[in-house]
């Protein structure tokens, strides 16, 4: 087999990958060879053609090829990573697309489900494919990075109960971060934050309750009352928010400066979901493949691991435990027991993700079909 060597190959081919194959086109400042393996071959050829061109357009030396991978066939990831021979791995696939969830999609009883529970309990239809891509990864020599853009706060701290190897996410708590840095720029401030997707959600105006966080410090100073002292940034945040798709035109800048960041030799200030493991966001030092926590000092790192892991179960699913046991909040599992999935309510071991993966799939259709 003749081995096709790229810097990045991106898994998945949905918004996430759209934007952020746009950011790298136009951010990188080297040569960069990128991948994108998707099911569909002509979207990905297209995709990775109109990519290349806008990087042609601005004299960037990015270049962008396309190929596919068949989720059911278990030889085929494997394969391609062996064609391909990334440096670096960026997992965007799922089984549950956050969009039909969000918005003015069709109203179903699978997205009342569940906004009453908490987005949480479609973490195993997260995790499946992430745990597939990381055992690939795994038995790689020498293993490429792997940055998982797939509710890295949850799904983080699954892999790496497995042993197995991830970088960082991206997305979450660097989307908060941009609209504050809009707010407070660079060079001249330093935005640091810690918090969980769901601080995120909240601060959006979801319907989760209420919950201290996310914790931000501006030029080392924590900020009092964050909601109120920060209230335009979150003007901003909920407008683009709203209208679907187009905050993952930010999600899309910040995966790339994260990608660009873990290549290059020397380290960059950024914030990342899920690094190495950990639960939920934090500000962070990245570069030449590490991803070291970046903490302001009024905060300790069990503070940080606390915040996130609260944040984890208020959104629905708590992180999982020593034993490899992911429960879901007394909110999730009332509901789940409401749409008549009690035997899901309980939670899951990783050792039955497959399985439990494969009853929500059903309960998804069983409240889709008659909705």
């Amino acid at each position: 087999m003749v081995h096709m060597v790229c810097d990045v190959l991106i898994t998945g081919s949905g918004s996430v990958t759209e934007t952020t194959c746009r950011s790298l086109a136009l951010m990188s400042p080297e040569p960069l060879r990128v991948t994108v393996l998707g099911r569909s071959a002509p979207w990905t050829g297209d995709l990775a053609a109109l990519s290349g061109a806008m990087a042609a357009q601005l004299g960037r030396r990015v270049t962008f090829t396309a190929d596919t991978v068949d989720w059911d066939e278990p030889d085929d990831l494997p394969a391609k990573l062996d064609r391909h021979r990334p440096r670096l791995v960026f997992h965007t696939a799922s089984l549950q697309s956050p969009w039909e969830l969000l918005g003015r999609v069709r109203e179903t009883g699978w997205k009342r489900l569940v906004w009453a529970a908490g987005n949480a309990i479609t973490l195993p239809m997260q995790a499946l494919l992430a745990k597939r891509v990381a055992l690939a990864v795994r038995d790689m020599r020498p293993a490429p990075l792997l940055v998982n853009v797939c509710f890295p706060d949850w799904v983080n701290p699954i892999l790496r109960h497995l042993r197995l190897p991830v970088a960082c996410g991206t997305g979450n708590v660097a989307m908060f971060t941009g609209f504050l840095k809009a707010r407070y720029p660079e060079p001249e401030h330093t935005v640091q934050v810690v918090g969980h997707l769901y601080h995120y959600f909240k601060i959006m105006g979801r319907p989760h309750g209420l919950l201290d966080g996310p914790r931000v410090w501006v030029d080392g100073q924590e900020v009092d009352d964050v909601e109120t002292a920060l209230a335009p940034c979150f003007t901003g945040l909920r407008s683009v928010n709203s209208r679907g798709k187009l905050i993952n035109e930010l999600v899309g800048a910040a995966s790339a400066e994260t990608l660009l960041a873990l290549l290059a030799p020397q380290p960059a200030r950024t914030h990342v979901p899920g690094p190495n493991g950990l639960p939920g966001g934090y500000p962070v030092q990245v570069g030449d493949g590490r991803v070291e926590l970046d903490l302001p000092a009024g905060i300790s790192h069990e503070e940080a691991l606390a915040l996130n892991r609260q944040g984890a179960l208020d959104m629905g699913a708590a992180i999982i435990d020593d034993r490899g046991w992911t429960a879901f909040s007394p909110t999730a599992r009332q509901a789940l027991t409401a749409a008549h999935a009690a035997d899901l309510a309980a939670g899951f071991h990783i050792a039955d993700l497959e399985a439990v993966c494969a009853e929500f799939v059903r309960l998804r259709e069983r409240l889709t079909e008659v909705s």
